[in-house]
């Protein structure tokens, strides 16, 4: 059965390319989009990153092959690394890093450019097609998993193509794992807490280091903080002040919020965020248009590390971002297997919403949001990690909300 996934997934692919309907309406970022861009904003911020103007060469379709005879990558844990796996893994990603900032600026892969082009697509910088004020930005509604999935997927195809490796992975930052368990008989997965920046990216010797974050973020012993009420947030004063609760207090109340956002508030709409189509205006304000898992834990754990990562504008400087968003895009594998009615939108204005991004060959590709919602066709798995600590959060014991 598994043989017959991949060519199946392909046809499909290529029907969707070649089928179209006029009923739908999807977002369609096209050589236009490109030539129209114009400095946007986050919050009154002021954004001018657009890339450039004219996209040189053809725009390739994508299309997901991977073949099903070979075994699915695995995106391990960063905080069950250890010994020669944890040195290889660490000097890999150095170096693939200090390639990338060695590239040009000229170059879409080079490290400055990618987080342009987030900067792009999430401040409102592109404009819908034949529109003369209508924005779009993938942040606030339904485009949000999707499109960042296939931003990681971009950045870590980038990195294999650098290394020369093609069966380097990106590994991930379990943050919402708050406890340590014994491993399921005959479990290979990682039944290690992750609560804690990983090390790695808290080292000022390493490529993956980042000075411009808030203090907590270097404190070894502080559990991160994915429960901060957004409602006390204010940008144009800068980050917000944190309590200062135990590594005991503050666990219990991510298990929480992570039990609310990935459960009691997370049926498909709620969890996937609002709908975004073509003639709709940019969502600015999160409780208007944001899934339960953008606002907890995403913005929450952004504002968290603050620094570069508190705006879209300057968040991918921060090479955290990466691991941080590989752990978003698994959590949404996640609460699909859940149950509970959850379920993927069948809505073509979902499913059929077009980005373009430069892959590792430096040629721009078309995607679709279809093509990236099944992981075993993009070539890679999640190791099973300990997600039982907050899927079976009991708040009956709780003193309260966070």
């Amino acid at each position: 059965m598994a043989s017959i996934v991949a060519p199946v997934l392909f046809i499909q692919c290529l029907l969707s390319i070649l089928l179209t309907t006029t009923l739908a309406a999807p977002i369609n970022i096209t050589r236009e989009t490109f030539r129209t861009c114009r400095p946007g904003d986050w919050v009154g911020i002021p954004a001018d990153c657009c890339p450039p103007k004219v996209i040189k060469g053809p725009i390739v379709d994508f299309c997901p092959q991977h073949d099903a005879s070979k075994p699915l990558r695995v995106r391990k844990a960063l905080q069950c690394l250890s010994g020669h796996e944890l040195k290889t893994y660490t000097r890999k990603l150095e170096r693939g890093y200090a390639l990338m900032r060695a590239l040009p600026d000229s170059d879409p892969r080079s490290f400055k450019r990618q987080n342009a082009i987030h900067c792009a697509y999430g401040t409102g910088s592109f404009i819908q097609d034949g529109s003369t004020n209508l924005t779009i930005d993938i942040h606030l509604n339904w485009h949000f998993l999707p499109w960042h999935r296939m931003f990681v997927y971009f950045h870590e195809k980038i990195l294999q193509k650098l290394l020369g490796d093609p069966e380097f992975s990106l590994h991930f930052w379990n943050f919402d794992n708050s406890v340590t368990a014994t491993p399921r008989h005959g479990s290979r997965g990682c039944y290690k807490a992750g609560h804690f920046v990983p090390p790695m990216y808290n080292d000022p010797s390493k490529a993956t280091f980042e000075a411009n974050r808030s203090f907590m973020a270097f404190e070894p012993n502080r559990a991160v903080d994915l429960a901060f009420d957004l409602s006390q947030w204010n940008p144009a004063v800068g980050p917000p002040t944190f309590p200062n609760n135990t590594v005991e207090e503050q666990t219990r109340m991510n298990r929480e919020i992570m039990h609310r956002s990935m459960i009691t508030l997370a049926n498909t709409t709620n969890f996937i965020g609002k709908a975004y189509r073509v003639g709709d205006a940019r969502i600015v304000n999160p409780a208007a248009g944001a899934g339960t898992i953008e606002l907890w834990p995403h913005i929450t754990l952004h504002t968290y590390i603050g620094g570069w990562m508190l705006q879209p504008i300057t968040a991918p400087i921060d090479p955290i971002f990466y691991p941080f968003h590989a752990n978003m895009e698994r959590l949404w594998s996640v609460w699909r297997k859940l149950g509970y009615g959850n379920d993927d939108p069948t809505d073509p204005d979902w499913l059929d919403a077009t980005f373009l991004f430069w892959d590792e060959n430096a040629v721009m590709r078309r995607v679709k949001t279809r093509d990236f919602v099944d992981l075993n066709a993009l070539g890679y798995r999640y190791e099973e990690v300990n997600d039982a600590s907050w899927i079976f959060f009991d708040n009956s014991t709780s003193p309260g909300a966070p």
